[in-house]
Parts: C-alpha cells; sequence; structure tokens
C-alpha cells in the first residue's frame, strides 16, 4: 500500500470512529432533560420501573386484591390500611429482634417485686445514668428530691414521693415495674426508657431515699 492509499485508509478509519463517537453522544443527550421534571428517553427500563415499594406506600402488586379487579393504581389511597399498603401485619405471637416481651401485667407489680431482681451494680457511673433519667422523666411529678412536689403539683395535686416510707419498702422489681407499666395517673414509661436505665432509675431513687433517711425531719 502506497503512502496515498495508506493516508486515505488511516483518515477513513478516524472518521469511521468520529461517527461512531458523535452518535454516541447523541444517543446519550438524547436522554436528558434539563427543563421541567420530565425525563427524557429511557434506554434501561429495568431501573427506571423500580418495583421496590416502600414502607406504608400502596403496593400496586396487591391492590387490585384488596380493591377489585377494576382498579388501576392512583385511584383511591383510602383503603392503605386494609391489606393495600406495602406494611405487612406481624404474625400473631410474634415479637421483634433483640426484643424480650415484659412478661407481667399492670396489676402485677407485687410478683414483679418477688421475681425480678436489679442486674446493675451500684456505681457511679449507673447513679448518674439514673440522675439523668430520673430528672428528664420523674422529676416533672415526683420532685428532683423525690418528695412529689414537681413542677406540674400545682395542677396535679397529691403525686406520692419516692422517699415516703411506703415506697422505701417496696422492691427494686416493683419500682422497676411502676415505671415500666405505670400506675394509676402515672403513664407507663417502656416506650421512653429503655430496661438498663429504668434500673438506673431504680439505683437513684434508693439514693434519693438515703438521702431522705438522713434529714433530721425525716419520720
Amino acid at each position: 500500500m502506497n503512502e496515498f492509499a495508506n493516508y486515505q485508509f488511516l483518515t477513513g478509519k478516524g472518521n469511521l470512529m468520529r461517527g461512531a463517537l458523535a452518535a454516541a453522544v447523541l444517543v446519550s443527550v438524547s436522554a436528558c432533560n434539563y427543563s421541567g421534571n420530565l425525563s427524557g428517553m429511557h434506554w434501561f427500563l429495568d431501573m427506571h420501573d423500580s418495583h421496590a415499594v416502600e414502607s406504608q406506600e400502596e403496593d400496586y402488586t396487591t391492590l387490585a386484591t384488596a380493591k377489585g379487579d377494576g382498579w388501576t393504581k392512583g385511584m383511591d389511597d383510602s383503603e392503605i390500611w386494609t391489606g393495600a399498603g406495602s406494611y405487612r401485619t406481624p404474625p400473631e405471637g410474634s415479637v421483634p429482634r433483640n426484643y424480650d416481651p415484659y412478661p407481667y401485667a399492670a396489676g402485677e407489680g407485687a410478683i414483679a417485686g418477688q421475681e425480678l431482681q436489679n442486674p446493675l451494680p451500684k456505681t457511679k457511673a449507673v447513679l448518674a445514668r439514673g440522675q439523668k433519667e430520673y430528672n428528664a422523666y420523674c422529676a416533672v411529678c415526683h420532685g428532683y428530691t423525690g418528695m412529689g412536689d414537681g413542677p406540674v403539683t400545682p395542677r396535679f395535686p397529691d403525686i406520692p414521693a419516692v422517699v415516703s416510707p411506703t415506697i422505701m419498702n417496696w422492691k427494686d422489681g416493683e419500682i422497676f415495674h411502676i415505671v415500666t407499666m405505670g400506675r394509676a395517673r402515672m403513664y407507663p414509661y417502656a416506650a421512653q426508657i429503655n430496661p438498663e436505665d429504668r434500673w438506673s432509675i431504680v439505683h437513684y431513687v434508693r439514693l434519693l431515699q438515703e438521702k431522705r433517711k438522713q434529714d433530721p425531719d425525716y419520720k
């Protein structure tokens, strides 16, 4: 091949490559849309039309069963909690992973007191944690010294003092049970305070009781 023919071959191949590259760029750009909220041309529909359903979102794979064959997506969201949502009701008797159900009913405080033992050592760190949790959740009613004189007492009188002789005679498990399940006007705190922090509160309540005993006016 002479030099002229070689030049034609090389430049022809170059033009072909440039043409293919230009076509690829045009195809890619055609899938872009820089205005509005509309997408451009879709080349990979498997990724565009994902079948993943977010939690509590309407599940179009089962809504036809729940609403009838005449239903089409977007008609009605009113039955999202009647079998048409993506969230599935757990089977009866199932519990979340790493969760131990509390075995005592609200009125079984005495039983809990006999059977439950505080698993935490009475250390400075545990008492500090108990004080923090007590001040956050308990002091508003029972007071910062446990005398039942928290900020809400003008509106909710006769709140029991956790340093009273009656509660001093309660076992640790019974105090833990009251914090967990509530009693009378006191709502349960199982959802707000984890079990370990509830036990730390029990230790701190015992500390408040000891301080109360040291008061010269204690009877």
